[in-house]
């Protein structure tokens, strides 16, 4: 997670989705409901490299030797497509050390190495630290027939820091546990058991936030996306569900709206509610896309909450955001 005197508000447990358009307005329903999310990689994330020590006593860098780096996505190995880390071990030891090709991408670009796994006294590997999934708490920004909006960011590989390419994905049911108390230079975060039953799957995540479809019709008041010429800053509200209680209204105001530059961080935000100061100190981790509502429109969603000023954060225009949306 990025820390540029801001913290992205995602736990390592997530989040949430949105939208529908008409000739004339896009309307929505507002959410602030917080779920689990589970996302399994396109490819097997390269997060570091090593290496090794086979049987004979030499060694072995393949990374270095194949110009494999961190960041990179392991495809394939021989044609088959690669889905989690068992599968891969699973695979070298079948081999027994022979030479395999790996499909690698990298910057989106993919490209064939021929590599010789290590021999070692623990089988066949190749000296690389690969993740091929990740789950968090998060908060859906909105719903419409077509699906579901949620985070206003991307979720990044804690590792690389890049976006998780996503092969599958879901968001389920959760309760909430705990929050641990934001204060000034130590964000707060909640956190909560993921109850596993299924509200939708995603399909997407992008700088702007996770989307997906929604395994039954939502229900709730539609309300129209405001326009970034309408989004003024003063008074505006915030849906959240921070204490296992159901989503709750809280006052914030919109301290300053940046130049339309389609970021994560189109707004300076800061909570007023005193209820929700006491809970949770501002904003905590968990409550990315938390549904920013003003003259009854949606606004935006909260992105980021400022390390030294635990009751601000960023926040992003719910037009941009769901400019992402399929």
């Amino acid at each position: 997670m990025k820390m540029n005197k801001a913290y992205k508000g995602f736990t390592a447990l997530i989040a949430v989705f949105m939208m529908t358009a008409s000739a004339e307005a896009m309307e929505v329903i507002p959410s602030g409901e917080c779920v689990g999310v589970k996302l399994y990689t396109d490819g097997l994330v390269v997060v570091d490299t090593t290496a090794l020590t086979a049987k004979d006593g030499t060694t072995i860098d393949i990374a270095s030797d194949c110009g494999i780096e961190k960041g990179d996505i392991i495809k394939k190995l021989n044609g088959e497509r690669m889905l989690s880390n068992e599968m891969i071990t699973d695979r070298l030891k079948k081999l027994s050390g022979s030479d395999v090709i790996l499909t690698i991408s990298h910057n989106n670009e993919e490209r064939d190495v021929t590599v010789t796994p290590a021999d070692t006294e623990d089988g066949p590997k190749l000296g690389l630290w690969l993740r091929d999934s990740t789950a968090g708490l998060g908060t859906i920004t909105c719903y419409t027939d077509e699906g579901f909006a949620a985070l206003g960011h991307g979720i990044c590989d804690i590792d690389t820091g890049n976006i998780m390419p996503v092969e599958r994905g879901i968001i389920q049911g959760c309760t909430i546990l705990a929050v641990s108390k934001g204060a000034d230079g130590a964000p707060g975060a909640m956190t909560g058991n993921i109850d596993g039953n299924e509200l939708g799957t995603v399909t997407q995540n992008t700088d702007r936030g996770i989307f997906g479809i929604l395994s039954s019709e939502p229900t709730g008041q539609p309300v129209e996306v405001a326009e970034k010429s309408e989004v003024k800053c003063g008074d505006a509200k915030i849906l959240a569900d921070i204490d296992g209680e159901g989503v709750k209204e809280y006052s914030i105001e919109i301290k300053r709206i940046a130049p339309p530059l389609f970021g994560t961080k189109d707004m300076v935000i800061k909570i007023t509610d005193k209820d929700l100061i006491g809970k949770t100190g501002g904003i905590v981790q968990g409550m990315s896309g938390a549904p920013i509502i003003q003259n009854n429109k949606l606004a935006g969603a909260v992105t980021h909450v400022f390390v030294n000023d635990s009751a601000s954060g960023y926040a992003i225009l719910a037009e941009h955001m769901l400019k992402d949306q399929d």
